[in-house]
């Protein structure tokens, strides 16, 4: 199975959740296809998670809020590897992984951290005025 679905949302937070749910079918529909136990939910917890972390990052770093920007999503699927593509055209985001400093409980900052936590590939470019996060995962 090689294929892309894309997603393209307003980039807006009332469109996370959505975002992360289709993932998690993303990630669901890789298991069917493979013949793969569809009880793996670290694998579908993984890109719930991942792509949840990554929209979240594109809609707060929105530059002019209250205008139409859009974020893009792709989900690749290949042999046993599932790739997701998050594409937005915010100002270039740093890419460095900080040192979590537990004890003060910080609400932000480390999205990054969680999604090279859980995927295998994670892989950041500014492309044509792009942000754009590659995250994969082999099953």
């Amino acid at each position: 199975m090689n294929s892309i679905i894309t997603l393209t949302l307003p980039s807006d937070v009332i469109f996370t959740r959505f975002a992360s749910q289709t993932a998690e079918r993303a990630a669901l529909l890789m298991l069917n296809s493979c013949d793969a136990d569809t009880g793996n939910w670290q694998f579908v917890h993984a890109f719930e998670l991942a792509v949840s972390e990554a929209f979240a990052n594109a809609v707060t770093n929105a530059e002019q809020p209250g205008t139409l920007q859009t974020v893009i999503i792709n989900f690749i699927f290949e042999q046993q590897r599932l790739t997701v593509t998050v594409r937005d055209t915010n100002q270039q985001f740093s890419t460095e992984t900080p040192t979590p400093d537990i004890d003060s409980y910080p609400e932000k900052g480390y999205g990054l951290l969680l999604i090279r936590t859980v995927m295998d590939n994670v892989s950041c470019i500014r492309e044509n005025g792009a942000n754009i996060l590659s995250m994969s995962k082999q099953l």
